[in-house]
């Protein structure tokens, strides 16, 4: 299910320079190719650039109160992001999605705090945590290239607009793999919406448990935050209710929903007891006019 896509127009980083010229096709192959010919260069950690002050934010969120209660969890959540170590280009796309006022950026960041916080809970301070934090901080950059209006559209998408927005996760992971060779990034870019295989676009197997939790925080932190489309965002417990109604549908990997209502409740326990209510507890927006984009069956190029 849209597996490839053929750009109808030349896809360019924020300087201005070319990532793939009109007509190339993005595909899985594509992405691992370019991922093979990318040399990396050297990065600098988030701490030592204008957005160190953005990892606060998300930790200073009311709605994300039970999620980093404690000063050791938000100085470790705080650390993980901090070490984020990225290269300037990337920095400056960041940079330039901050400028731009989207709320992919401020999303950016609530994803890669939530993600943190979930994998403390999982794996404690594994020596690859910020790598993965890195990887959940730029899963949607994709977002990036979709013209503004798209991104404060209101009502229900049309289908041109739709199809832009279902390419994103390839247009990110190409643009990533070009800069970063074969990082988690890729990953998360390209697979963030495959939803257990009703989203987009189609995967061979699952992926790591890993990106199935940017994934999840990704949808977490979306459904937490204001958005054009609806009357206000979801408090924690409505949006951990769509999630559990998600993973009971076996549309969200229903382990990985678990770690994240285990971390709201403090983290203590085996989150594999955590147990899914049919009752749903939290408050959410009496006008949502968000539906699930569809993913057209091929290009439309």
């Amino acid at each position: 299910m849209f597996d490839r896509l053929i750009l109808t127009e030349e896809l360019v980083d924020c300087r201005g320079e070319t990532i793939a010229a009109r007509g190339c096709v993005l595909s899985r192959d594509a992405i691992a190719e370019v991922g093979r010919r990318a040399r990396p260069p050297p990065g600098q950690t988030l701490e030592e650039t204008p957005l160190a002050a953005d990892a606060e934010v998300p930790l200073e969120e009311h709605a994300y109160r039970h999620l980093f209660a404690g000063t050791g969890v938000q100085a470790a959540v705080r650390s993980a992001l901090l070490a984020i170590r990225l290269p300037e280009v990337l920095l400056e796309e960041l940079l330039a999605i901050r400028r731009s006022g989207a709320p992919t950026h401020l999303h950016a960041f609530a994803t890669a705090a939530v993600a943190v916080r979930m994998l403390l809970s999982a794996v404690g301070g594994a020596r690859g945590l910020p790598e993965l934090a890195a990887a959940a901080l730029l899963h949607d950059i994709g977002m990036r290239h979709l013209p503004a209006r798209v991104l404060r559209q209101r009502e229900r998408l049309g289908r041109d607009d739709a199809s832009r927005v279902a390419a994103h996760p390839l247009i990110g992971a190409y643009h990533l793999a070009s800069v970063l060779g074969a990082h988690p990034a890729v990953i998360a870019a390209y697979s963030h919406h495959w939803r257990c295989g009703q989203g987009y676009p189609a995967l061979s197997r699952p992926p790591a448990r890993s990106i199935e939790v940017i994934s999840v925080a990704s949808t977490f932190a979306a459904l937490t935050q204001p958005r054009p489309f609806r009357q206000h965002a979801y408090d924690a417990r409505g949006a951990s209710d769509i999630l559990a109604a998600e993973a009971m549908g076996r549309h969200a990997d229903a382990n990985t929903v678990k770690l994240l209502v285990h971390a709201l409740r403090g983290g203590r326990g085996d989150p594999r007891s955590v147990r899914f209510g049919r009752e749903r507890a939290g408050h959410g927006p009496e006008v949502n006019r968000y539906v699930h984009v569809a993913a057209p069956a091929r290009s439309p190029a």
